[in-house]
């Protein structure tokens, strides 16, 4: 029965749900039909039928009957047809199989005409495996019967209540948010795999709990977007008692309502539902005390009843709004996932993706973020990246723009015991089965077996199957993965102020495989998660305050298992950078060696982030005498600085400055050293046997890039080669970082763009205080090979500087320095660029249709600054003057604030510890890798995601104080989602 039925029949059952046994009642207005029936039919797959009817009833009335005019109050938009009068009734036997039953008006008259409606038939005494509500709250939040709606209508161009005695119109003008969409397909499947399945409605979770503990899976699909304190609840109840739970939905439980009764006559309870959407008023108006806007709003209403984002129970968040019309991809990182065996996925080959079909990401979705509500352990099973111009959701949500999201699916194990699964997408079903409304999407066998190894390891099982699907066996596996820290060294001293590396390893001996590391650095009241798995890593925005810090790490595997007893390291953060690989009050086990020839030692080491060495330290034992000199080393051997140590103290840490800081790579080896001609130094042995690190600074351990703790004899200073037993000498450097737009996790959606064409790429950028751009960075593949230029112009083609890169490794971001830095003018728009003459570029299409900032340095939106991601093709380096799709084509510059210049210099005149005087000042910018960063620079919150920047428009402040916020969607048509840029809006 297609849209919203005959406009001459219309009707509703005066239950939601009724139980076997009890009866059913109808309520119909057919002012001039003389006769018509109802026929009940029972949804399920029935050899490919979809439903089966199951009887037929008659009304008890004299026809033709008409009904009155249903009951309105205007200061809420409430409409309520309570008041009709039943026109036929139906006693459900009392072996009726449970489901979701539709109900049939069919005229008989000689005139075509039906409409229908939906009610569920519950089994209370059957306790079945699966339990599969209805997203019925949906479907009347949608409703327009009467006029109004969640929506549309009075009287704030929405109603505030709705009532479900109402005929249900929502097919005709919502078909992606009803029964047909997504949950038919769904039940469809479940029931032609003949899974043992009961069914109950959204208002029996919030009047019978209870029922909800005697099944193995509580299962919600479709667009579950409304739920009640008590549905919540419920079913957190039931999770923490042991039910599964699978929610097979996006959008899910994003506003948060209440229930009343109905006001007819009979006052029924629960039969009206509130919603003020709150949120979009930006005020408190409903006058219960109870929230009714989104639940993640935190403005207005503390946790449970407000400021209580959906993923701490999904672990999902709603971001992209409707409609979309995306696929699901899985990457090959996730091929050894338990969810994907039996499957193709299992089989993926690195750098190989699985692609789902379209469809299966939508028509909304959520993503997975990393924040304080997060569940313990939640394992990521695939990945989606998506850009959008304008269904990003920006705020709590009222307002959708430009901007960037990423899908998961995910799962996590609760401490009862109990499978949680969130797949984040509405239309996950639409691979199981093809019978749905806005078909043409395919069924997907990868999809559909998966779903058969979720519910295998949540111990439910069908009792046939399909053809093409294997039976899965639940997981046996109960022990934990372990994880370990590397980076830091325990009891490092880490600069404070900075983004820092913590890094680690982890294991799984259990029979599952790692699937992630949370990290905690304050001692484990809050979590989040690494980069990697078996080798992770996550980027620690350190605070300025100093102070000792307990760091944390716990691994979880496939089927959620988490490390029990978390890795632990205690380390004590300082002032800040510029800064050295061991603090001042650092004492050697051996002040003074007895070996007095003159000698060279060295320290092998690398840095995180690119920066500057302005100078050497050594720590001086008092028979340590004579003249001392300094030195920096590339880590073959070339000499890239020299100073002569002067104003020694007799003993301790002594720091001589270079006249010119020397620029350093990220993840590159070098060597720095001081030649003592009277021996007499400082030693520990065999302390580089591991490597020793503060996060941002790492003395090698011996045997990686060579032997560590290095040493030649010579009368003059040369460059050591010898080591002995991995001896530290106690040779330091004083290290700055330099500020970019990306730091160095940031990584492109596209490596390698199958592009062969010569080609400038560039991007426009600015910064919003004075300093020089000391050189140009670039991400490459390994198939962009060939002689690379980096320029700097002016955005009217004025070449300012222009070097070619040297040295550059096989892939990830390469950096070349100009001959002179170039000073550049704070707030005036300038454009960095690389020539690559093999094409095979780094990208991110639509990633500036937002700006991006980092730090001081703005990559303006497309919009703002006549195009942005600019390019030329060309056979030589030009200007890149193009523009395409507002793409990032993963250009940077080396920048140095002033305030950084200043405090180098004041670090050569002062040493380290007082280049900011005695803490680093709040006015430094820090950022998490590739994200935005928090005030002063950018109206931006801290959004912890791996590796990829998140855009967010200063039209959305609050997002700056509320960091679980992911920029994110947009409805369309009359009040729902969708707008072009950014839109404030009732959703």
């Amino acid at each position: 029965m297609p849209g919203a039925g005959s406009p001459t029949i219309t009707g509703y059952a005066t239950q939601m749900s009724v139980n076997a046994g009890q009866t059913q009642q109808f309520k119909v207005n057919a002012p001039s039909i003389t006769s018509y029936r109802i026929d009940i039919y029972r949804v399920g797959y029935y050899s490919g039928l979809g439903a089966r009817k199951i009887a037929t009833v008659n009304p008890s009335v004299l026809l033709p009957q008409s009904q009155p005019a249903c009951l309105n109050d205007t200061t809420t938009g409430l409409v309520d047809c309570g008041n009709w009068s039943v026109s036929a009734s139906w006693t459900v036997p009392a072996d009726a199989v449970s489901g979701a039953y539709l109900a049939n008006f069919v005229r008989t008259d000689g005139t075509n005409g039906v409409s229908q409606n939906i009610f569920v038939v519950r089994n209370d005494a059957r306790n079945s495996d699966i339990l599969v509500q209805t997203s019925d709250a949906t479907w009347q939040a949608y409703n327009t019967y009467g006029g109004n709606s969640l929506y549309k209508g009075l009287p704030a161009g929405r109603a505030f209540k709705v009532s479900y005695n109402r005929p249900v119109i929502t097919r005709a003008g919502w078909p992606e948010t009803y029964f047909f969409n997504a949950e038919y397909p769904m039940i469809r499947w479940l029931e032609s795999n003949s899974y043992d399945v009961s069914y109950t409605s959204s208002v029996d979770t919030v009047t019978s709990g209870s029922q909800l503990l005697n099944h193995k899976v509580f299962f919600s699909s479709g667009h579950a977007e409304y739920w009640s304190s008590e549905m919540r609840d419920n079913v957190i109840n039931a999770k923490n008692k042991g039910v599964n739970i699978a929610f097979f939905t996006g959008n899910e439980m994003f506003w948060k309502t209440r229930w009343e009764s109905s006001i007819d006559p009979s006052a029924t309870p629960n039969r009206t539902m509130v919603c003020y959407k709150e949120t979009v008023a930006n005020m408190k108006i409903d006058p219960s005390p109870t929230w009714t806007g989104t639940w993640r709003d935190p403005r207005f209403a503390q946790p449970p009843n407000g400021g209580y984002p959906e993923n701490a129970m999904t672990g999902t968040l709603f971001m992209i709004n409707g409609n979309v019309n995306n696929a699901i991809t899985v990457p090959a990182e996730y091929a050894p996932m338990r969810l994907w065996r039996n499957t193709s996925v299992a089989n993926l080959q690195p750098g190989q993706v699985a692609t789902f079909p379209n469809g299966t990401l939508g028509y909304e979705w959520d993503e997975a973020p990393d924040n304080s509500f997060s569940p313990a352990g939640l394992v990521l099973l695939s990945r989606t990246t998506v850009a959008t111009p304008n269904k990003f959701l920006l705020d709590f949500g009222a307002t959708y723009g430009a901007g960037v999201a990423t899908h998961s699916l995910v799962l996590y194990r609760d401490p009862s015991g109990a499978y949680i699964f969130g797949a984040g997408t509405i239309q996950w079903s639409w691979g199981l089965d093809s019978v749905h409304d806005r078909s043409g999407t395919p069924t997907d066998i990868r999809m559909q077996q998966a779903t058969v190894n979720l519910l295998a390891d949540m111990r439910t099982q069908p009792a046939t199957l399909q053809p093409g699907l294997v039976p899965a066996t639940p997981s046996t596996d109960t022990s934990p993965p372990t994880s370990t820290i590397t980076t830091p060294s325990s009891g490092a001293s880490v600069p404070g102020g900075t983004t820092v590396t913590i890094a680690g390893t982890a294991s799984d001996t259990g029979g599952g495989v790692v699937a992630g590391v949370e990290v905690s650095v304050d001692g484990g009241t809050t979590w989040h998660r690494a980069t990697g798995r078996t080798t992770w890593q996550y980027a620690w925005t350190t605070t300025s305050n100093q102070g000792p810090v307990t760091i944390m790490s716990r691994a979880v595997d496939d089927i959620g298992n988490i490390q029990r007893t978390p890795a632990g390291r205690s380390v004590t953060v300082n002032a800040g950078c510029p800064c050295s690989i061991w603090s001042p009050d650092t004492v050697p086990a051996i002040v003074t060696k007895d070996d007095k020839q003159p000698v060279e030692l060295g320290v092998r080491f690398r840095v995180r982030t690119p920066g500057y060495i302005s100078g050497v330290r050594f720590y001086k034992g008092p028979l340590n005498t004579g003249t001392h000199v300094g030195s920096l080393w590339t880590n073959t051997g070339q000499l890239l600085a020299q100073a002569t140590f002067t104003d020694e103290t007799a003993t301790g840490w002594q720091q001589v400055n270079f006249s010119t800081p020397v620029p350093v790579n990220n993840d590159v080896s070098y060597v720095a050293s001081y030649h003592t001609n009277t021996g007499n130094y400082s030693v520990n042995r065999d302390y580089f046997v591991t490597q020793y690190s503060n996060g941002l600074i790492t003395g090698l351990a011996d045997g990686t890039d060579g032997g560590n703790g290095l040493y030649t004899y010579s009368k003059t200073s040369t460059f050591p080669t010898s080591t002995y037993r991995a001896s530290n000498a106690w040779v330091d450097v004083v290290y700055s970082q330099a500020t970019t737009l990306w730091d160095e996790s940031a990584t492109p959606a596209v490596i390698a763009q199958p592009d062969t064409k010569a080609v400038t790429l560039g991007v426009k950028f600015q910064s919003s205080v004075s300093g020089a751009i000391r050189g140009i960075r670039f991400y490459k593949s390994t198939q962009n090979t060939g002689v690379h230029v980096g320029s700097l112009w002016t955005t009217d083609g004025q070449l300012l500087a222009s070097v070619t890169f040297t040295n550059e490794t096989p892939s990830g971001w390469q950096q070349a320095l100009f001959s002179t830095p170039v000073n550049i003018t704070p707030g005036t728009t300038y454009i960095a660029s690389y020539f690559t003459p093999s094409g095979f570029y780094a990208l991110d299409r639509d990633y500036f249709t937002t700006q991006y900032s980092r730090g001081p340095l703005t990559a303006p939106s497309s919009t703002a600054s006549g195009g942005n991601g600019v390019y030329t093709y060309a056979a030589t380096n030009t200007f890149p003057a193009a523009t395409y799709r507002a793409s990032n084509y993963w250009v940077d510059v080396l920048f140095d604030p002033a305030q950084t210049q200043a405090a180098a210099r004041r670090a050569v005149r002062y040493g380290a510890d007082r280049a900011y005087g005695s803490s680093v000042p709040l006015s430094v910018p820090h950022s998490l890798p590739g994200r935005r960063p928090a005030a002063p620079y950018a109206p931006a919150p801290l959004v912890r995601r791996t590796g990829r920047p998140q855009h967010v428009t200063a039209r959305a402040p609050m997002l700056e104080r509320y960091s679980y916020l992911v920029p994110g969607p947009a409805k369309d048509r009359k009040g729902h989602r969708g707008r072009p840029r950014s839109v404030t809006r009732s959703r």
